[in-house]
């Protein structure tokens, strides 16, 4: 990147934050932080008004107004596929604000980019996941604004564990995507306990008028992985063929997977961490003969278990009638 255009750019990142710490535009610009200091005194020197230092960070003051965005096509290109993926993971509400936003980029587009992201809209797609159900309204706005308020939230709640739905508050630390589905991260003062709450099943959000403090909570994607992976997991190594190590895709990262090898044979031998034997067992056993467990007993041994069950159970039908 150019001088000229790295101008522009800190001046639009400056712009996109109340105050930006000296080291994020050294990361961002991969520059050192004598360059960012003359470049922060180029844009003064200039009439931009900044504020702040190296310790605090930098900011734009107040009332200072850029002129218009403009997006040039790769960039528009990009936000084009981030909004097929937010019509494919995203509920009513959530969608139909992006779909404003959209034709507001549209709008500040030169006719030439408009044309070109109107060619590239139609040839671009994603494959929904099967789902008996569309996602519903998840409040998702509602929650969102609780997370960057820091506001206390009502919500009431389906629990499918136990089909029964109940009304509490709860403190609102974070939004994740996984599995298909938003989720919230929240305290609940119901449990008095952190709660992953799956944004889908929330059926009414009040956003209170109290005032939350989240650092008086765990980190919420620490209590998530706990809750994912397990604060006990154990160790465990497999060997592959190279067919099951393709076919396994993405899906062994949810197993805890840690790292693989190839080995001279063309297999590999995968580590894993999962936090339940049994259950990484189950996980295994759709891939048959194609795998074969090193490590350790204990996971052979729930292996073994299961394979002499599956037998039983579809033996019995076959030597009854015979």
């Amino acid at each position: 990147m150019n001088r000229i255009d790295r101008l522009n750019a800190l001046l639009i990142h400056l712009q996109g934050k109340p105050r930006v710490p000296i080291r994020e535009l050294e990361e961002r610009f991969e520059v050192g932080r004598r360059t960012i200091f003359r470049d922060i005194r180029s844009l003064i020197d200039s009439g931009v008004p900044i504020g702040g230092d190296a310790g605090e960070g930098y900011f734009i003051v107040e009332g200072y107004h850029l002129p218009p965005v403009v997006f040039n096509k790769e960039e528009a290109s990009a936000i084009l596929l981030g909004a097929k993926f937010i019509e494919r993971s995203a509920d009513p509400h959530t969608i139909q604000t992006f779909e404003k936003a959209m034709f507001k980029i549209k709008a500040v587009l030169k006719y030439s980019d408009k044309e070109f992201l109107s060619n590239l809209e139609g040839r671009i797609s994603i494959r929904p996941s099967p789902s008996p159900n569309p996602t519903p309204d998840s409040h998702i706005a509602e929650i969102q604004l609780a997370i960057a308020t820091n506001r206390l939230i009502d919500i009431t709640y389906y629990s499918q564990y136990n089909d029964s739905t109940t009304r509490r508050e709860v403190e609102p630390l974070g939004m994740v995507f996984y599995s298909g589905r938003w989720h919230l991260i929240a305290h609940c003062r119901l449990r008095n306990e952190l709660r992953d709450f799956r944004a889908d099943r929330i059926q009414k959000v009040h956003v209170l008028a109290e005032t939350i403090d989240p650092t008086l909570h765990p980190n919420y994607m620490d209590f998530l992985n706990e809750t994912l992976i397990g604060t006990d997991a154990k160790e465990a190594t497999i060997i592959c063929s190279a067919m099951v190590a393709r076919f396994m895709g993405e899906q062994k990262y949810y197993q805890g997977f840690v790292e693989e090898t190839k080995l001279e044979d063309g297999r590999f031998e995968m580590k894993f961490t999962p936090p339940y034997y049994d259950y990484f067992a189950r996980w295994l056993m759709m891939y048959g003969n194609e795998i074969e467990i090193v490590s350790p007993n204990e996971l052979q041994g729930h292996a073994a278990t299961l394979a002499k069950e599956l037998l039983e159970h579809h033996s019995a039908p076959f030597f009854a009638k015979t």
